[in-house]
C-alpha cells in the first residue's frame, strides 16, 4: 500500500509572500487564497505598519503555498518561529481557534472546500498607538502614522507596503502608497571629488 501524502498549506498576505524564512513552502506562492478582512493595522517591532486580519476591514483575496510538514502542529511551530511570536498567535485549522479569530471561519471553510489537511495562518491582532486590538481608526490615521517615520524605520515601512502582493489592495493602502511616494527622498548623489 503506498504512502498518503498529507497537504498542509500556509495563508500569506504580506512580508513572508516575500521572504519565509525558515519556513519550508513547496512551490510558489498561488494567488487564490481566501479572501480575508486585511488592513494595514499592526505597528510591528521595527516600526513597520503590517497587514493583519483587522475585524471590520474590506475582505481582500490572500495567497497560499503548500508546505513540507508532516502534520499541522509542527508546520504551526515553524511558522510561530518564523514570526517570532508565541504558538497561540498561529492558527491552525483543524484545531483550536487562535486568540485572535477574525477570519479563521473564513479560512476554515476555504481550507475544507480545497480538501487540505491543515491549513495555518499568522492571527496577530491589531496595534496602533499603543493599543492592542485596535488598528488605525481610517486611511488618514495610517498614512499620518507612515508620515513621522524617517530614516531606517522609514526604509523598512515603505518596502512592506511597496512589496506587498498586489493583489492586497485594502482600504488603506493607496494613502499608504501616496504618503511613500510624498516622503520618499532619493539620496542626492555625491559631489564629486
Amino acid at each position: 500500500m503506498g504512502e498518503q501524502s498529507v497537504r498542509i498549506v500556509c495563508i500569506g498576505w504580506g512580508s513572508l509572500v516575500w521572504d519565509p524564512g525558515v519556513l519550508r513552502c513547496v512551490g510558489d506562492w498561488h494567488v487564490d487564497g481566501p479572501t480575508l478582512p486585511l488592513e494595514f493595522a499592526r505597528v510591528s517591532r521595527d516600526g513597520r505598519l503590517t497587514l493583519v486580519l483587522t475585524p471590520g476591514a474590506a475582505p481582500v483575496p490572500a495567497l497560499w503555498c503548500e508546505l513540507d510538514y508532516l502534520t499541522g502542529e509542527a508546520s504551526q511551530a515553524a511558522l510561530a518561529g518564523r514570526e517570532g511570536t508565541a504558538i497561540h498567535a498561529i492558527g491552525l485549522w483543524p484545531g483550536p481557534m487562535p486568540k485572535h479569530t477574525s477570519g479563521a471561519a473564513q479560512i476554515a471553510q476555504w481550507g475544507g472546500d480545497r480538501g487540505f489537511d491543515a491549513v495555518i495562518w499568522t492571527a496577530l491582532r491589531p496595534r496602533f498607538g499603543g493599543a492592542d486590538g485596535a488598528g488605525p481608526k481610517d486611511a488618514a490615521a495610517a498614512a499620518s502614522y507612515l508620515g513621522t517615520l524617517s530614516g531606517e524605520a522609514l526604509v523598512r515601512a515603505s518596502e512592506y507596503v511597496r512589496r506587498a502582493p498586489e493583489q492586497v489592495k485594502t482600504g488603506f493602502r493607496a494613502a499608504l502608497e501616496a504618503t511613500i511616494a510624498a516622503t520618499w527622498r532619493p539620496v542626492p548623489d555625491a559631489p564629486p571629488p
